[in-house]
């Protein structure tokens, strides 16, 4: 997901913005928000229904060429296919996860980052998360009260879209290091821009992980 350059680049990116304002970004990207398994059960049962009419329509229309008990043994086969595409194919995962599954598990998974690593604790209740979820194609920004107060929750748009945008592209670098520059000049523009006072708390590093 990301090389050892990229958190480099991006590291370096939060770096550059953060010696300008008085609050810290935490960039953070994960392979999906959640394991799915619904999707693998989903995919299984499509393929074998599937099969199962594809079989029917076979022999109503066209004698069919083999023994049921040999034509048979497709439904399980394409019960595994089915098992497959939907645990490691995104857009049959999309497909059978649904977008309203996709959003709460994002946003779940985002307040679970924000907590933890301590990105609601700084001395200036200061600390923003970006948070991206790449099967789900969804950003999230996740910003203590202090920085609440004075940032419209509409100024984060273009962090998301920058973020999305070159995600899309397959290059999650590049679009942690744009989204993180958007992110930076919202604060600024909100009166943020300045020397840090609490030191970096948060550090620079970016957060990754899988969600499984």
């Amino acid at each position: 997901m990301l090389s050892p350059a990229d958190s480099e680049r991006v590291r370096a990116a939060v770096a550059k913005a953060e010696s300008g304002l008085t609050a810290e970004i935490v960039p953070c990207v994960f392979e999906q928000s959640s394991p799915y398994p619904e999707s693998i059960w989903a995919g299984a049962g499509a393929g074998m229904s599937l099969a199962v009419a594809a079989l029917f329509l076979l022999d109503m229309f066209h004698p069919l060429w083999m023994q049921l008990s040999q034509l048979i043994l497709w439904v399980p086969a394409a019960g595994l296919l089915g098992a497959a595409l939907g645990r490691w194919c995104g857009p049959v995962q999309r497909a059978l996860i649904g977008g309203r599954r996709m959003e709460e598990a994002v946003a779940r998974r985002a307040k679970e980052v924000y907590f933890d690593r301590g990105i609601a604790n700084t001395a200036g209740r200061d600390g923003v998360l970006i948070f991206a979820s790449l099967l789900e194609r969804r950003v999230v920004v996740l910003a203590d009260e202090t920085v609440r107060a004075k940032v419209p929750a509409a100024a984060w748009d273009a962090t998301v879209v920058a973020m999305t945008t070159l995600a899309a592209e397959g290059r999650v670098a590049d679009g942690l290091c744009a989204a993180v520059v958007k992110a930076a000049a919202a604060l600024s523009a909100a009166g943020f821009a300045g020397k840090p006072a609490s030191g970096n708390e948060l550090g620079d590093e970016p957060i990754t992980g899988d969600g499984q």
